[in-house]
């Protein structure tokens, strides 16, 4: 067999997106989850790529050194469709904590 072999190598590091890390506000009375797949933990984390991308991470996901308190907040874009639950207890419902009244 003849002919030529092309060995093409790329720099891992050239590859690799810088990411900015923000504490992800959540709107009022929902719960934003993790949007990695099959997970249900609450998003805490922001994470923005060079070409603005964003992704909603749990503790579990981010790749975030910092912890989330720590990091400016920041709301996700609003083009951007997030997974939520309603919050299990809404502020000021005290009914939610003793069930209902008789």
């Amino acid at each position: 067999m003849t002919g030529t072999v092309w060995l093409v190598v790329a720099n891992p590091f050239s590859l690799e997106l810088r990411m900015k890390f923000f504490h992800l506000h959540h709107p009022e009375e929902v719960t934003v989850l993790c949007d990695h797949e099959r997970c249900e933990q609450v998003a805490d984390y922001l994470e923005v790529d060079d070409h603005g991308r964003e992704q909603r991470a749990c503790a579990m996901h981010t790749a975030s050194k910092t912890h989330a308190s720590r990091l400016p907040a920041r709301e996700p874009s609003c083009d951007l469709p997030f997974r939520s639950r309603p919050a299990a207890l809404k502020l000021g419902d005290a009914t939610t904590l003793r069930g209902p009244t008789p």
